[in-house]
């Protein structure tokens, strides 16, 4: 057996490696170990990397399981002393409830009697307390050694230390007493533990009815005319001071006898059962009377924590849903909490208090707000507007497998995919439009010598309509899972059904296999087409034809969509004779990262089309934008919403559509241009908006001057021969062509 070098506690013996510690000498001075004086554990691997791996985190673990076990409450007690004090509270407190238990059911007078008994001995401790009076505790620390075979010198310091921290526990105990008189507990019981750990493990479980209504019924307080409890025995009083102990004059008549039953005055007679302690901080209960025992027994057991969120921020009809519905929200009414929560910006984690955040809100909506108004009716028709826990399993399978038969442009685009009599009917209406379709091109195609069955796939294949893409599925079944997990975290459920809809990786590839991949590529000589549609060819109504210029500024330029359309005169302007133009967080600007916020040289390419031209008749016309006409989009109030609908129309109707090859597929040939040439990829990073490669380019990335971006964008290279000039300068293809420091490339 032999230790490995430098690893402390790791063993290399012939069976592979183990972990072995001695324990602590102050371990002994708390606890009895058991007869071996260390810890061995084997590693189960031969593999020394591994072994060092899991040794460091055991080393870690029992260094803070030591700690823990080590640690004393006081400083100035023995270990002796801290057991006696700990054997003192435990069996002042079973004693208490073994006394409880057996007892015969009492009014509600004697149950506030109780408590205000344990109320008037805490008063009794803090006055001995204050005044250093051990007397109290002299009693119950005897009985206490006594049963633990221990004579204890009652003449020594170390007694009167004991018996002062022994006042304290007493003290403690009292108020625990006092709040178990009036039923309330705070810790579950061990078996309810142990099924709340069961019911964890398998989400879907219920707790059993029978378990569930004879602990509602064990919350009901007992009727008024019960009869009060026995007496407590006395060898239980010797040690439970506080049940013998005096109390103040007014809550026992003189003429009662003190060995019957006691009971407060009339004034405090029917009070509410309750301890003299602060209230839980939680939503309170509620009171309708309608929640059965056991909806009852489940909010008592998990109060909604509707203080996580501000109700300020829901609407009146949301507001008075959480009010009504501490249990019982409906799948609909969940989906809509959801919703107005993230529109009002909070984030995932509702399991703690937050605020929601305006900005955020906006982004959602514009990212996300298709799901929610696709989740609220898909879900709600496949599987019911009932109550969200009660939502059953098999509806939602049935539910998960009609979800890849959605169109792949559904609930947009033309009416054809639009839901608007339910997702079945759309479904069917386009299975009957493919079939339909098939038979017509099979009986196009006709049954000739000359048709062969790869004509007939063909003609099957391009009948179908695409369908809901693997990434789509599993956003919308992520959503409606999340909204169960907020509505989890808020404690307005006690069960996610929609746990069933987790996609994992490795099913969200096994659905990818069965379609075809889609990437974007970058743009070839299929440019020149787009080049020679109208929009570059004129003629021109307004040199600031945004189908003209956006196209070109990706391309030229690696702007994003929205980058490019939001463009205004005021972002332009020049630093030691070069033009640049600024892509900013002002003015109603938006930009995908804090990255994104970049100053570009302008491409001498535009400068030759005449880009500069049109910054300056904006400028001189006292305009906020070079494109007039843009109009945000009224989902996600962005330029790039209606841009990418009439771009993507317009490249349909002229001929020069290409699957992959969209807008941003300019931006992804600028990538390529610039990463062939083989150059500083810092540069290429701060050109593109993208994260920086290393820290240095992060941090030290201020002195980088324009004259170095200028010459790495000149790269970039495109031959804009065949393309007009929207300021109309010539309109000869030769002048056209002549573009200073420019490499043509014939089409």
């Amino acid at each position: 057996m032999t230790r490995v070098a430098h690893i402390p506690y790791l063993e290399k013996r012939p069976s592979g490696f183990f972990f072995r510690r001695r324990f602590p000498k102050a371990y002994f001075e708390i606890e009895n170990p058991g007869p071996t004086s260390a810890l061995c554990l084997s590693l189960r691997t031969d593999v020394l990397s591994e072994a060092t791996c899991l040794v460091r985190a055991l080393t870690a673990l029992t260094d803070l399981a030591v700690a823990l076990t080590t640690e004393r409450p006081v400083d100035h007690l023995s270990s002796e002393h801290v057991t006696l004090l700990t054997e003192l509270a435990r069996f002042q407190i079973a004693a208490h409830e073994a006394m409880r238990a057996s007892a015969d059911p009492r009014s509600e007078d004697a149950a506030n009697f109780a408590a205000k008994a344990e109320h008037t001995t805490q008063e009794m401790l803090r006055r001995a307390l204050a005044l250093g009076d051990r007397t109290p505790a002299v009693e119950p620390l005897r009985q206490v050694a006594q049963r633990m075979g221990v004579s204890p010198d009652e003449t020594s310091a170390d007694w009167r230390k004991l018996a002062f921290e022994a006042l304290r526990v007493m003290l403690d105990v009292s108020r625990e007493r006092e709040r178990r008189e009036v039923g309330t507990y705070e810790e579950s019981t061990p078996i309810f533990r142990s099924v709340m750990a069961s019911h964890s493990a398998s989400p879907t479980a219920a707790l059993p009815a029978l378990s569930v209504q004879t602990a509602a019924s064990a919350l009901v307080v007992p009727a008024v005319n019960a009869p009060p409890p026995p007496p407590a025995p006395p060898s239980v009083s010797k040690i439970m001071p506080s049940v013998t102990a005096p109390v103040e004059p007014d809550l026992v008549p003189a003429s009662q006898d003190k060995s019957e039953p006691q009971t407060l005055p009339p004034a405090t007679q029917g009070t509410e059962l309750k301890p003299h302690t602060p209230s839980s901080p939680e939503a309170p209960l509620s009171n309708d009377a309608s929640l059965d025992d056991e909806t009852a027994f489940r909010v008592k057991l998990r109060p909604p924590r509707l203080t996580n969120i501000d109700l300020r921020d829901l609407s009146p009809e949301m507001q008075e849903v959480l009010k009504n519905k501490p249990r019982g929200i409906s799948l609909l009414e969940g989906i809509q909490l959801m919703k107005e929560l993230k529109l009002a910006g909070y984030g995932d984690d509702f399991s703690s208090k937050q605020s929601g955040e305006e900005n955020a809100g906006k982004r959602w909506k514009s990212n996300s707000g298709s799901k929610a108004n696709v989740c609220e009716k898909f879900w709600v028709e496949f599987v019911g507007d009932v109550p969200f826990e009660k939502v059953e399993e098999d509806a939602i399978r049935d539910a998960m497998k009609i979800l890849p038969q959605l169109p792949y442009q559904h609930s947009k685009g033309t009416d054809k995919f639009v839901a608007k009599n339910g997702f079945r009917a759309l479904i069917d209406e386009l299975d009957a439009e493919e079939e339909r379709a098939e038979k017509d091109a099979l009986k196009a195609l006709g049954n000739g010598p000359d048709v062969t069955e790869a004509d007939r796939e063909k003609a099957r294949l391009d009948a179908r309509i695409p369908r809901l893409r693997a990434e789509t599925r599993a956003k919308h079944r992520g959503y409606v899972k999340s909204v169960g997990k907020m509505l989890y975290d808020l404690q307005l459920i006690d069960q996610n059904p929609f746990e069933i809809c987790c996609v994992t990786n490795k099913m969200k590839a096994q659905w990818k296999k069965d379609e075809a991949k889609r990437k974007r590529i970058c743009w070839d000589d299929r440019i020149f087409t787009l080049f020679g549609s109208p929009a570059f060819q004129g003629p021109f109504v307004d040199p600031g034809d945004p189908f003209y210029w956006v196209p070109l500024l990706a391309r030229l330029m690696g702007l994003r969509e929205e980058e490019a359309c939001q463009l205004g005169p005021d972002d332009f302007g020049t630093d030691g004779g070069i033009t640049y133009l600024d892509v900013k967080v002002l003015d109603g600007n938006n930009v995908k990262t804090i990255e994104s916020q970049r100053r570009l040289p302008v491409h001498p390419i535009l400068t030759e089309l005449g880009l500069l031209r049109l910054v300056e008749l904006r400028r001189r016309a006292s305009q906020h934008r070079l494109f007039l006409n843009l109009k945000r989009g009224k989902t996600k109030g962005t330029f790039s919403e209606n841009f990418t609908k009439n771009w993507g129309y317009y490249r349909k109707k002229h001929g020069c559509y290409w699957e992959g090859l969209d807008l941003h597929a300019m931006r992804t040939s600028f990538n390529s241009d610039l990463m062939n040439r083989d150059k500083s990829d810092a540069i290429r990073c701060v050109l593109m908006g993208h994260d920086p490669v290393d820290e240095g380019a992060r941090s030290y990335a201020q002195g980088l001057k324009l004259e170095t971006l200028y010459e790495r964008i000149c790269d970039v290279e495109l031959d804009v021969s065949v393309i007009a000039r929207p300021f109309g300068d010539s309109n000869s293809a030769a002048q056209r062509g002549k573009v200073v420091g420019i490499r043509s490339v014939a089409p």
